[in-house]
């Protein structure tokens, strides 16, 4: 719930314990009084819980590409990884990067290159489900959380997203890094680090997604490998 709802309750409530406790007046001009001041108070109080859902907008979301921030998407890893430990539950995770987004910066300009982001973060977020979750971890790397997703789906949304990028954005590749709670790691930390780690791996191959070594799977064409 927002907080200018919350607020909003707030506000209604303490209207509602005024009139139990001293009941409506009986005089008109006392009612109209009331009536105004109730009013003010609870547009003042919407209007305040709006501009602190705006806030944590603001403090949660990268402010170009509108996709959480790399504080925020731990914070939402460590929930739901522990949320996939309490049901016995598979997660998986996606480190991204632009192949040579240095190169492109370089060619078409800063502002080219931050539509280029804003392009690809649009691009993550349509091809993955609403309860999934995206992320700028920083630069030109980001992140995908896959909700209650098995390291075998988590390798085909990765091929649908290098496939869609080289549709898509013109002379641009991605290299991933995939793992998955809880076969590759333990703790919501570990499977970053492993992911992370998993998508440096990839980088220096480029247009590239690598799995860990535990889970033996090949998915066609899309350049996946195993580190040993």
């Amino acid at each position: 719930m927002g907080s200018r709802w919350i607020s909003l309750g707030v506000s209604c409530v303490i209207i509602s314990v005024w009139l139990v406790g001293y009941g409506l007046p009986t005089d008109e001009s006392m009612i109209v009084f009331l009536l105004l001041v109730s009013v003010i108070q609870t547009l003042a109080a919407y209007q305040i819980g709006k501009y602190v859902d705006q806030l944590r907008q603001m403090a949660y979301h990268d402010s170009l590409t509108g996709v959480l921030v790399n504080r925020r998407f731990l914070d939402k890893l460590v929930e739901e990884v522990e949320l996939a430990k309490s049901n016995h539950q598979s997660v998986t995770l996606l480190f991204i990067d632009l192949d040579n987004f240095k190169i492109f910066n370089d060619s078409y300009g800063h502002l080219e290159g931050d539509r280029l982001l804003c392009q690809f973060a649009r691009l993550l977020q349509a091809s993955v489900r609403k309860q999934d979750t995206v992320g700028r971890w920083g630069g030109e790397e980001f992140v995908v959380l896959l909700t209650h997703t098995d390291t075998l789906r988590g390798l085909a949304i990765g091929e649908r997203i290098q496939n869609q990028v080289r549709h898509a954005l013109s002379g641009v590749t991605v290299s991933i890094g995939v793992a998955s709670y809880p076969h590759h790691a333990s703790t919501a930390e570990e499977l970053a680090k492993k992911a992370d780690m998993l998508m440096y791996e990839a980088k220096k191959r480029k247009d590239c997604m690598m799995v860990a070594s535990n889970e033996k799977i090949n998915i066609g064409k899309t350049n996946t490998r195993h580190p040993s």
